[in-house]
């Protein structure tokens, strides 16, 4: 018999929370057994308005044109208990009772890629070379199609020729920011995936943010945060990848700019330091996983400070103004070479490494 999410849909839009939907499935059953159970029984678990509303069969049929609204728009509703249900998301603690979804959904590893919408032109030419590898190593990546980072992480899957899939905060006929569209329709173009559980015609209103960012981490094996400030909701989706026993990367930034402040302070707080895409395909694909670690690309904005730097050691400030550089782009680029270990720091001092020296 095939599946039927009208029953999962209607228990979703009928009861007004999940919470509520969780309850009465856990004391009656099925979504089936819920809607037949009867006002009585149902007001035993949720307020008599909600179980005199499910009782009167009113919000299965509106599940049913709901649904006939969707399909119009080729988006396919998958409820909770379809065996195409995202296998992760049904184990996380707050999974959605009904999904709809454009285009395909791969069953292999995926990672989810976040950070700032005002992000660094460093951390989103991170975040799209880093998808790219994920994406051609076989992981496919899921991001919020947001300005900044997510947009960045998609476009890194999409030059890579891989997999990658956009949760949005508004229903699945429209892709949000409107500046995105364009990014949007590539993704479905290519044979990605629109994922949302909101009803045709809803907006990306504010309160939908955090609950989307629970459906990107989620999806994941592993969630990488590429950016972020103090009030990112990339700290959101951090938190609730720990609640649903991801693996959480952040990738470190000068101490120095509020860009990487939150992120920092995920690293503080025990997140995996991320300083190539293969730390982030072992988190990706496991440990037995056969990754090679590639070259990291050679960054001419390095060399002007080494060739500097060969003359003999220097002061950070006269070597940042003689270059042209700002506070934060020389801090972010010796963070950099020292983390590469190919510069040492001892105060406000900067030499080369010799070579053979300990890192």
């Amino acid at each position: 018999m095939p599946h039927d999410p009208g029953p999962w849909l209607a228990l979703a839009r009928g009861t007004g929370s999940r919470a509520r939907a969780r309850r009465l499935l856990e004391a009656l059953g099925d979504p089936l057994a819920v809607l037949d159970a009867g006002e009585a029984r149902l007001a035993a678990h949720v307020p008599r308005e909600i179980a005199r509303a499910l009782a009167s069969g009113a919000p299965l049929v509106a599940a049913r044109a709901e649904l006939e609204r969707a399909a119009a728009l080729g988006a396919r509703c998958l409820g909770l208990g379809h065996p195409g249900f995202p296998d992760a998301l049904r184990r996380i603690p707050d999974p959605p009772l009904a999904l709809y979804v454009r285009g395909p959904l791969p069953s292999g590893p995926a990672l989810a890629v976040v950070g700032s919408r005002r992000a660094t032109q460093r951390a989103r030419e991170v975040a799209r070379s880093w998808s790219a590898e994920l994406a051609a190593a076989g992981a496919w990546v899921v991001s919020g199609l947001a300005y900044g980072i997510d947009a960045a992480a998609h476009r890194g899957a999409l030059e890579a020729g891989g997999f990658t899939a956009a949760v949005l905060a508004s229903g699945p006929d429209r892709a949000s920011p409107r500046g995105n569209a364009r990014l949007a329709q590539r993704i479905l173009d290519a044979g990605g995936a629109w994922i949302s559980e909101h009803p045709p015609g809803t907006p990306a209103l504010p309160h939908h943010f955090p609950e989307r960012n629970r459906l990107i981490s989620g999806l994941a094996r592993a969630l990488l945060v590429v950016e972020a400030r103090m009030a990112s909701g990339s700290l959101w989706s951090a938190r609730h990848a720990l609640e649903q026993g991801r693996e959480v990367l952040a990738v470190p930034g000068p101490i120095d700019t509020d860009a990487c402040r939150g992120s920092n302070l995920l690293l503080r707080d025990g997140a995996h330091v991320a300083l190539e895409a293969a730390d982030v395909l072992w988190a990706v694909l496991g440990r037995d996983a056969p990754v090679a670690r590639p070259a990291p690309p050679r960054d001419p904005a390095l060399d002007p400070i080494l060739e500097a730097l060969r003359e003999g050691p220097a002061d950070a400030e006269a070597l940042g103004s003689a270059l042209g550089l700002s506070p934060a782009e020389l801090a972010g680029t010796l963070l950099e070479l020292e983390l590469g270990g190919r510069v040492t720091r001892s105060g406000t001092r900067v030499a080369l490494r010799a070579p053979g020296a300990d890192p």
